[in-house]
């Protein structure tokens, strides 16, 4: 370790840290920062995240969000960009002055405007998604995909690093338009994949065969390697991260790819096919749960909704 990232460790271990939304993905991000600072306070609206998903006494508990205003650098993990606005408006009014990072999955667009009103109260802004679900969460292992300034990237990389891979993909929305280009990719090997299992199982293929031909194959991707044998097989569907969620990450998708001019066919209809069976699965389903969808042979009209 270099005596330059000793001093840096050492300088941010008196800094105050505020991280807001505790839930799935929160809950296990959140506690790696605590071997980079002293100075860790956390906040969710649901109070019962302290009870049910935070066992470290290390994480100090805000008791309102307005206490984060008094942090150095704050860390927002939320549903969507509206909840990330409004957290950034509460704290920014309160007085904060330092660094935000946004580490949720939001439109592009909406993380520019936010940056200018953050940038314009002289305080700045990082957005940071992360792949990799609640495993590599828990392992620090994440791909963390930043989109900023290079000194404001510089500022944040112990924190960041503490959490996962960082790579600063671009400029500030770079990092968000990362994430939702990366969860269309993701979603169309997951749709494919649930197809070809049910598919296989009708031809009269075994699940396991199928798995283990198509993963020493060119057909392998994500879904065959690491969801199919550990969270649709054994028909678990809790892999930790929302459909709802995916979806929302592939409508974003679908607007960028259809604005750069690159739109297909495939395109809406893999976004018309996800929120279809958000709606038929309801706002609670996993990503996984798609295979319930595609198996239970919706017919065509259904999927295109």
């Amino acid at each position: 370790m270099t005596q330059k990232i000793r001093r840096m460790q050492k300088h941010l271990h008196t800094k105050k840290v505020g991280w807001c939304g505790l839930g799935a993905m929160g809950s296990v991000m959140a506690p790696h920062l605590l071997a980079v600072t002293d100075n860790l306070i956390g906040y969710d609206v649901n109070p019962h995240v302290w009870q049910t998903a935070l066992s470290n006494p290390d994480l100090k508990r805000a008791e309102q969000l307005t206490d984060l205003a008094q942090t150095d650098t704050l860390i927002t993990m939320l549903p969507n960009g509206l909840a990330v606005r409004s957290v950034c408006e509460t704290v920014l009014s309160a007085g904060f002055s330092g660094t935000i990072i946004d580490m949720s999955s939001c439109h592009p667009q909406d993380s520019l405007s936010l940056a200018d009103d953050i940038t314009a109260e002289g305080s700045c802004f990082i957005d940071a998604p992360v792949s990799g679900g609640v495993a590599k969460a828990a392992s620090a292992e994440l791909m963390i995909m930043a989109g900023g300034k290079d000194d404001d990237i510089r500022g944040a990389q112990i924190l960041l690093t503490a959490m996962g891979n960082l790579q600063h993909v671009g400029p500030v929305g770079a990092g968000h338009a990362m994430k939702a280009l990366n969860n269309y990719v993701s979603a169309a090997g997951l749709l494919a994949s649930f197809q070809a299992l049910a598919t296989a199982k009708d031809a009269g293929i075994s699940p396991e065969t199928f798995i283990k031909v198509i993963n020493s194959s060119t057909g392998r991707n994500n879904t065959t390697e690491m969801k199919l044998e550990k969270f649709v097989l054994p028909e678990t569907f809790n892999s930790g991260f929302a459909l709802q969620l995916m979806a929302k990450d592939v409508n974003i998708a679908r607007e960028l790819i259809e604005t750069a001019g690159y739109t297909t066919p495939v395109t809406p209809a893999l976004a018309a096919c996800l929120d279809s069976a958000v709606s038929a699965l309801g706002q609670q389903a996993d990503h996984t749960a798609l295979y319930r969808y595609i198996s239970d042979k919706p017919d065509a009209e259904a999927l295109n909704k």
